[in-house]
């Protein structure tokens, strides 16, 4: 057996393995790569403070193995019909951490949504890689702020094959830092600024983990709320109440429902509409009534979220807590506006992973090339056995060797036979296609192309005569013509191309 009939042998065998590690590898992977600090396992704890008219409403929450428990609430009161100016909001987190015990690094700011502008917008697909600068970039058109002047971030919430859609959020930064500054004050320094819509948003989500959802939250002046799709939010409502009315109402938050419910069920979907309000269980019945979709009230829901320490889960402010989950939760969509629009990549822990994948690697070749070893033996074995018959391989050898000469000769011999024929028939065209008057002194056949240089009476009249045969195309002088005045004839130099012969024509040429 050769070396290289056993190589033939091996490499089924080793492409199987090889299969057989790359699968294994792929599961590996998964496990060896997965950080200890992932938000599915790691413990984390956040305080979420949500600016509201009137109030502050603070919840602090725990997270640890993706599950989401409340430690604490509190609602701190002020002017009625105004937002607390940045030094009660100070007072108000140095009064939660000082309960909560909770560090002061760890504070998410849910923001009204009367501050911000929410809107979506599309780009081409092509510039997903640099987004962050494109929308800093472009910041100005898509808003009335500038990059400079403006606290942003986005989030995509849609492709296909050659355009991005994302939801934008922009705020001035002249209405937010006095409020950045006093708690900066208080050596608070806060971790992640979100909008009411999207921290209910992520709560919406949180509840109704498939599908798609539209939140409302009513208050005593307006409401506001979206369309969470896939648990992204797709679309951001907000409107002021202009009559006191509660049926008019009632009705203008259903004509703002009505067609985002109506969009859904097109596409073949069953809508859940969720609303936070304080208002009355009449009042609740008539909405009811007034939408086209099943309505789930907050307070009557079961939000997935343990409360500890005497917690009540009615009292639970519903805006914090969605801010918390949008801080704690691996599942939110988050919009943090101190980022500014610039998303860092998570880099997986590879420390620990590249030494145990290194110790695998090595058990993996030793397991794929333990059998190769043997195979070498194997052939050590057989080249022994060749070593001792070596005269008798030299033989074989020559006799090889002598053979494959012969069977050139052969082929050059057959060659020629085939190939002669061929020139033979060119030269009897050429020589049946020129008149008696016409000599030849120069002619050239190579493997496509017949060159032929002579006098005749009129060169010209030859050019039609070769195209019109079927043996030649392309026929043309390849310089020009002189007229011998001497022997009285054109001189003439004609280039032409050999065209293939018919089947029976080469037959023909052969018998000949």
């Amino acid at each position: 057996m050769t070396t290289g009939e056993i190589i033939s042998r091996m490499k089924p065998l080793a492409l199987e393995k090889a299969a057989l590690a790359a699968r294994l590898g792929r599961r590996l992977w998964s496990m060896l790569s997965f950080s200890l600090a992932d938000n599915r396992i790691a413990p984390g704890r956040s305080m979420s403070v949500v600016l509201e008219t009137g109030r502050i409403s603070v919840v602090y929450a725990s997270r640890f193995l993706s599950r989401v428990k409340v430690r604490g609430i509190r609602c701190y009161s002020f002017e009625e019909g105004k937002v607390p100016t940045p030094e009660n909001l100070a007072s108000a987190v140095v009064l939660a951490i000082n309960d909560f015990k909770v560090p002061r690094t760890r504070v998410t700011l849910v923001i009204p949504k009367a501050w911000v502008i929410m809107k979506t917008a599309e780009f081409p697909l092509t510039v997903r890689d640099t987004l962050s600068a494109v929308i800093s970039y472009e910041l100005d058109r898509l808003t009335p702020l500038s990059a400079e002047r403006a606290f942003y971030d986005f989030r995509i919430i849609g492709e296909d094959k050659s355009r991005l859609k994302i939801m934008l959020a922009a705020m001035n930064t002249d209405v937010l830092q006095p409020y950045l500054t006093a708690l900066k004050e208080r050596e608070i320094r806060i971790r992640m600024i979100t909008v009411s819509t999207s921290a209910f948003g992520n709560l919406a989500h949180y509840v109704h983990r498939s599908g798609s959802a539209i939140f409302i939250v009513i208050h005593a002046d307006g409401y506001e709320g979206g369309l969470v799709r896939d648990g992204r939010l797709q679309i951001a409502l907000a409107e002021n109440f202009v009559s006191g009315d509660e049926q008019s109402r009632e009705r203008m938050i259903a004509e703002a429902i009505n067609p985002l419910i109506d969009m859904i069920k097109k596409e073949g979907q069953s809508p859940l509409v969720i609303v936070e309000h304080p208002l009355s269980e009449q009042w609740c019945s008539r909405l009811r009534d007034f939408i086209h979709a099943p309505v789930r009230f907050v307070r009557e829901m079961d939000l997935g979220v343990q409360c500890l320490n005497n917690v009540n889960p009615k009292e639970v402010p519903c805006m914090a807590l969605g801010g918390a989950l949008e801080s704690l939760w691996q599942g939110a969509s988050r919009m943090n506006l101190l980022d500014k629009g610039t998303h860092e990549s998570s880099r997986t822990p590879l420390a620990l992973s590249i030494s145990i994948v290194s110790i695998l690697v090595v058990l993996v070749l030793f397991w794929m090339l333990f059998p190769l070893q043997i195979e070498e033996q194997r052939l050590e074995a057989i080249n022994r056995e060749i070593s001792t018959r070596k005269n008798e391989v030299k033989k074989v050898e020559a006799l090889k060797k002598d053979m494959e000469n012969v069977e050139k000769e052969i082929l050059t011999i057959r060659t020629f036979k085939t190939s002669r024929p061929t020139v033979l028939i060119l030269l009897k065209e050429i020589t049946r296609i020129l008149p008696k008057n016409a000599w030849l002194s120069r002619v050239r056949i190579a493997e496509s192309i017949v060159e032929i240089e002579g006098y005749a009476a009129s060169a010209t009249e030859l050019l039609p005569k070769l195209e019109a045969s079927e043996y030649f195309k392309k026929v043309d002088f390849a310089s020009p013509t002189i007229r011998d005045s001497r022997m009285k004839a054109d001189r003439f130099t004609i280039k032409m191309e050999i065209e293939g012969l018919p089947e029976e024509k080469a037959g023909n040429g052969k018998q000949k």
